[in-house]
């Protein structure tokens, strides 16, 4: 069933792009090139090579093998297939970010991992939304979510969150201000961290 790599077929490529071009949404295009090819990895990387996003990142997001995916799929239900591929985010396109928003980025990946475990669906909204800028978004949630009391690192966690609110701006979409006010709140959370470490 494995093809990938070198091997995909460059009509597979040029197909993808012909229905992109045509504003045909990625999972629904990954459907229709699975329908054609008996490895549906393949029309996953026919979509990947059309928007520019490399064999490498595509595995990284498909949060298993592409022979233990497709087993789970029936001849068929291709369209199934791609539209899971959107519910990953194989398809996300990644965004720029300067150096300002790279270090906010780098701080929320901290924070992440200083959470103590995280519900797979909200760590995989978290990562999609961290792969495609929208900093603020994930900044609000994570100040909503705090870490888990029993597993969670509390300080470096609120630290990391002190450390990308103040590098957000209101550019970042902040129009009503719910970037400052979680950004207070981390302060306090961060705050009562030091006065129980000192045992005052």
């Amino acid at each position: 069933m494995t093809s990938g790599g070198s091997d995909v077929d460059a009509a597979l490529v040029a197909l993808a792009w012909e229905r992109l071009q045509s504003e045909t949404p990625p999972a629904a295009v990954c459907g229709e090139l699975a329908a054609r090819t008996p490895c549906w990895w393949d029309a996953v990387l026919a979509v990947g090579r059309a928007i520019g996003i490399p064999e490498s990142e595509l595995l990284r997001r498909l949060q298993g093998t592409p022979e233990q995916v497709q087993s789970e799929f029936r001849p068929g239900e291709e369209e199934l297939y791609g539209d899971l591929m959107a519910v990953l985010g194989v398809f996300d396109i990644p965004r720029q970010l300067d150096e300002r928003e790279s270090v906010i980025g780098e701080s929320l990946r901290t924070a992440m991992r200083a959470m103590g475990g995280v519900a797979s669906g909200h760590g995989l909204g978290l990562s999609r939304r961290l792969v495609t800028g929208e900093l603020e978004s994930v900044f609000r949630s994570l100040a909503r979510s705090g870490p888990r009391a029993d597993r969670g690192r509390p300080a470096e966690f609120w630290g990391a969150l002190v450390a990308a609110g103040q590098l957000l701006d209101p550019a970042d979409g902040d129009e009503r201000g719910t970037v400052a006010q979680a950004l207070a709140e981390c302060r306090l959370h961060l705050a009562n961290c030091a006065r129980w470490a000192t045992g005052r």
